[in-house]
Formats: structure tokens, sequence, C-alpha cells
């Protein structure tokens, strides 16, 4: 369990403490934009890796809270929402998106006014997903530091992309949101059906179906049925 921590607490620090702070700033300005940006994946991506070896490896047996069938039915219908926009997510040219700030100059893209943040949104509702299904101490620490990353993260985003204070970036804001379909129902947008990337959404229900099936084989033998 202390390893686990130690990797859940190394992958806050990065986004939290540092991607979400003037420090970004400060180490961008020290090694480049790429530069910062390669070293800052690099460290991302080796604590997320030990999140996942340690929680792989851990024993799931203390229990905070237990999950009942209706858990699992609403855990199924959330992570197929969550698998389904975090592809729609990394398939649409999102201007608050790393290295996509110029698609500030086109046309909003369907998912992005639906929200500003598919992608995070999706990896939010797969940890709360998880969640729901898994009340014992490693999943709460694992999921509920992927919960807290994307939900202060979506945050920041917005934070540091209106600190550029254009007028594209104001339009930009004012006509979406961060919270899904706020946006639409308040008139700010309207989205016609045209304007969703179907092809996404066909394959993130084809990624779901195929996890669902095999759940067993990535999940250390926990089975969906």
């Amino acid at each position: 369990m202390t390893l686990l921590t130690i990797s859940c607490a190394a992958f806050l620090l990065l986004h939290l403490g540092i991607s979400s702070t003037p420090l970004r700033g400060m180490l961008r300005d020290a090694a480049g934009e790429n530069g910062y940006l390669g070293l800052y994946s690099l460290l991302a991506f080796a604590s997320l890796g030990g999140m996942i070896y340690f929680y792989a490896g851990i024993d799931h047996s203390e229990y905070i809270w237990l999950a009942n069938a209706t858990s699992y039915k609403v855990t199924k219908v959330i992570l197929l929402l969550s698998i389904v926009m975090i592809l729609v997510g990394i398939m649409v040219k999102n201007p608050t998106a790393v290295k996509m700030e110029g698609a500030i100059d086109n046309d909003i893209p369907g998912a992005v006014k639906i929200t500003r943040h598919p992608l995070q949104w999706g990896i939010l509702l797969f940890a709360i997903g998880h969640l729901i299904a898994n009340g014992d101490q490693a999943s709460i620490l694992f999921f509920g530091t992927l919960a807290l990353v994307s939900a202060v993260g979506m945050v920041a985003m917005d934070r540091r992309k209106k600190a550029i204070g254009s007028d594209k970036w104001q339009a930009f804001y004012e006509a979406t949101s961060l919270i899904p379909f706020a946006a639409i129902f308040s008139g700010k947008t309207a989205l016609k059906v045209a304007e969703i990337n179907w092809l996404a959404v066909a394959i993130g229900v084809a990624l779901y179906a195929v996890l669902y099936w095999f759940h067993a084989v990535v999940s250390g033998g926990i089975s969906l049925f």
C-alpha cells in the first residue's frame, strides 16, 4: 500500500502541484516548451505506470464499502459513457488540449460544444464508475487519485487558457461549458447531430464491448458477468 500511495502522491504532485500552478510557467521558461512537455510526460507516465503496477499487485481485501448488484449495473452504464467520451475526446481537435491551441481558429466541434473537456470527463467518469463498484482501500486511493486529477485539471486548464485574454478565447469560453450540455441547455450554443464524430462513438462502443467481454483478462480475473 505504501508504494501505491507514493505513486499516487507523485501523480498528484505532477498534475496539481506543477501543471496547475505558476511553477509550470517557470519550468517551461527554463527548459523550453518541448523540453518541459517531454520531461513532464515522461514523469507522468512513470508515476501512472507505478500506480497501475502497484495497484495490480496489492491486496484488495480491506473494504470501506461493499458494492451490490445495482452498483455494478450503474457502473456498467457509466463506463460505457466514459469509454465513448475518452475516444471522442482523443479524436477531436480541441483547443484546450496540449499542442492544439491552433484549433481555436476552427469551428467548435460537436463534442466540445457538449463540454470543453470530453477526454477529462471520460477519465473522471471512468474513475467514478470504478469507485462505485470497488470499495476497497486500494481502489479508493487509485481511482480517487484519477478522479481528483481529472476534476481539478479541467478547472486548471480553463484558468490557464482564460489567462491568454484574447478575443478568440473569450468567444470560445462564452460559447462552451465545463459542465456537459450546460452551454447547449442555456442557449449559448446549438448542437447538430451531424456535428458529432460518430466514428469515434462507434469505436468507443466497440472498445467498451471488448473490455466488457474480456474484463477478466485486463482486471486480474474480475469478470463483469
